[in-house]
């Protein structure tokens, strides 16, 4: 006499779940890898975007003040995302789009060639060198 069986007997369903598992180990570290190289990147993009906007503003300080820059500018971040600028223009804003560094300090010479300085950007500090390169790491 046959047996009509339907459906998975336990050791059936037992494998399926097993190898879920095994599958589920092998790509979580990789989606974590891939979510931690996304935000590096975020916060180098953001960088670079800081720096076009400090190169944007000591443009538009020769334009408005055509006797030129007698010194370096700087500009200071706090954790609240606020910056200072010194020294300050009369009528030219300094406005960052995009996500703002919680720390750190940003120099644009008196000539406007060179911009250094680091800040952090969503927990990576972001060295800008005089070379126009910025490569973020973690922050411990």
């Amino acid at each position: 006499m046959k047996k009509n069986t339907k459906g998975f007997t336990l050791i059936e369903l037992l494998a399926v779940i097993v190898i879920l598992a095994i599958i589920a180990l092998i790509a979580t570290p990789i989606v974590l890898n891939l979510i931690e190289r996304a935000r590096k990147g975020a916060a180098q993009d953001s960088a670079y975007g800081l720096r076009k906007t400090v190169q944007l503003y000591y443009q538009t300080v020769l334009l408005d003040h055509l006797t030129g820059i007698n010194s370096d500018i700087t500009f200071t971040f706090d954790e609240n995302g606020n910056v200072t600028v010194a020294p300050s223009y009369t009528g030219v804003e300094f406005k960052l789009d995009g996500t703002k560094p919680t720390a750190g300090t940003v120099t644009m010479s008196k000539d406007g060639v060179t911009i250094s300085g680091t800040v952090t950007i969503n927990g990576y500090g972001c060295p800008m060198s005089a070379s126009g390169e910025i490569t973020c790491s973690k922050n411990s």
